[in-house]
């Protein structure tokens, strides 16, 4: 799996200010062993005292299953379902503050700025009470922080009153496909720069070679691979027989 950044930053004023940033590394390979990868982000703005930057990385948009288990008759069991649609498979936010210290809530919800600003779409045959869906919306952030694919973090620094940088951490799992990068700059609360460009995570060598059966030739992939489930399971059996 191999990734790059593509394109340099662009920079789009909304006031008076200068916005520059850059990757330490634009490419970086990655091989079937992958344990993930860290990217240093870093710019220069022209500062106020009251200035933040604020920089989010998005990933590629998935469909999500939620169940919901009750019990009946002494029993737990699937009583509800529904599918979140469009939720972004990794989700970084990093800030030189608090986004609640640097921002109105107001500002946070329509900028989608937080974990809890990402947008839910519920899929049209889902039947789930709004109730029980903010509860699985909880659940869901905390499901996607545990496996390091969703993070809020205050790391962004701040350095000689000019200088900006923070580390973009990807996780082992992450899915191939286009990253946002967002890099915004706020002044008194309000956002008045914002550069944005992409990051492209691609499978290289075998792993993409199966990656691309798999999506290519979907049933065969799946029979091949319950055959060669069979095939350890009698094997294991086999053995553990001697």
């Amino acid at each position: 799996m191999g990734l790059c950044f593509a394109g340099s930053l662009s920079h789009q004023a909304m006031a008076t200010s200068v916005l520059v940033a850059d990757l330490n590394e634009k490419e970086v390979q990655i091989s079937t062993d992958f344990n993930g990868a860290s990217l240093l982000l870093f710019g220069t703005i022209d500062r106020e005292i009251s200035d933040d930057v604020v920089i989010i990385v998005e990933g590629p948009a998935r469909d999500i299953a939620i169940r919901l288990k009750s019990r009946v008759g002494g029993i737990w069991i699937n009583t509800e379902s529904a599918t979140l649609t469009n939720i972004p498979s990794f989700y970084q936010i990093s800030s030189t503050r608090p986004l609640n210290v640097i921002t109105s809530s107001k500002s946070l919800e329509e900028l989608q700025l937080g974990l809890n600003h990402v947008p839910f779409t519920l899929a049209e045959d889902s039947a789930i009470s709004e109730g029980i869906l903010e509860d699985w919306q909880a659940a869901l952030i905390r499901n996607m922080e545990k496996s390091n694919l969703w993070n809020q973090n205050s790391d962004v620094s701040i350095r000689k009153g000019v200088l900006f940088r923070s580390n973009i951490s990807l996780p082992a799992n992450v899915l191939p496909g286009n990253y946002q990068v967002r890099i915004l700059h706020f002044r008194s609360g309000e956002l008045i720069a914002e550069t944005n460009s992409v990051i492209v995570v691609r499978k290289s060598g075998l792993s993409a070679d199966i990656f691309e059966f798999a999506h290519k030739y979907s049933p065969a992939y799946g029979i091949f691979a319950i055959l060669f489930a069979v095939f350890m399971g009698w094997g294991a059996a086999r053995v553990f027989r001697r």
